[in-house]
């Protein structure tokens, strides 16, 4: 075999490779993945490139059309990094989510993501001392994630948008609560303030392992209902200044 002839042979196996690379279906890589058993999919097309995902649940949070973009040319700095999109964040009883991810072993980063996620879903996982209907939703805005393993970097924004909770007489509306996101002895830090219509104040961590402690207070507006105030009794007497303790 001539030395052209070997050049165009290994020209020839380099663009078949290239073209498998780029025709690989996403299907064929994630059904071999041996995911979380809280993770499921449904519905997967597309390349591993620039796929699709029909149906997705996270800790049993339902995520629809869940669309990727990946730049092979990423992965030369040793990050799967892509493009996301899901859900529809018109749909305010939906998750949805948007922005750029970063994946390692072990590890998570995000850049200019923005989540919106249904109020009942999350707080119904909260330590509350008695169960509460929630609507809303939630809005996080993440300017920088870093966490691997626990949180190294965080810069955000999040909101509890038209904040409302179930009475004996309908729901009672509490306006809007902001919040800022940032990292603090490797857990993440959640810290809310007034003025709000819960006159809540807070700092929320969720530590590596996932255990939430929330300390605060909060004085409801006198506005509210009063079985907002008879309610608020669960957590104690109010301080001299009316404000009630929160240690969960």
């Amino acid at each position: 075999m001539t030395r052209r002839s070997l050049f165009a042979l290994l020209l020839g196996l380099l663009a078949y490779v290239f073209f498998l690379l780029v025709k690989l279906p996403a299907a064929q890589v994630i059904s071999r993945v041996d995911l979380p058993d809280n993770i499921g999919v449904q519905g997967i097309s597309g390349t591993i490139w620039q796929g699709h995902i029909a149906q997705m649940s996270l800790q049993g949070i339902p995520l629809s059309n869940v669309r990727w973009q990946i730049s092979p040319w990423r992965l030369l700095t040793g990050k799967l990094a892509m493009d996301i999109q899901a859900g529809n964040s018109r749909d305010v009883d939906a998750l949805s989510l948007q922005g750029q991810l970063s994946l390692t072993p072990g590890a998570v980063g995000a850049t200019d993501l923005q989540l919106y996620l249904p109020a009942d879903l999350l707080i119904a996982k909260l330590p509350l001392p008695l169960p509460v209907n929630a609507r809303g939703r939630f809005k996080v805005d993440l300017q920088e994630l870093d966490y691997a393993q626990q949180c190294h970097s965080l810069s955000g924004k999040g909101q509890w948008l038209n904040a409302a909770v179930a009475g004996t007489q309908g729901y009672i509306s509490l306006g809007n609560f902001n919040a800022d996101l940032a990292c603090e002895n490797e857990s993440v830090l959640v810290s809310i303030n007034e003025p709000n219509q819960f006159g809540l104040t807070a700092r929320a961590t969720i530590s590596p392992t996932l255990k939430i402690r929330v300390n605060g207070r909060f004085k409801p507006d006198q506005d509210l209902p009063q079985e907002v105030h008879d309610a608020a009794r669960l957590f104690g007497q109010p301080d001299n200044q009316g404000y009630y303790q929160i240690r969960l």
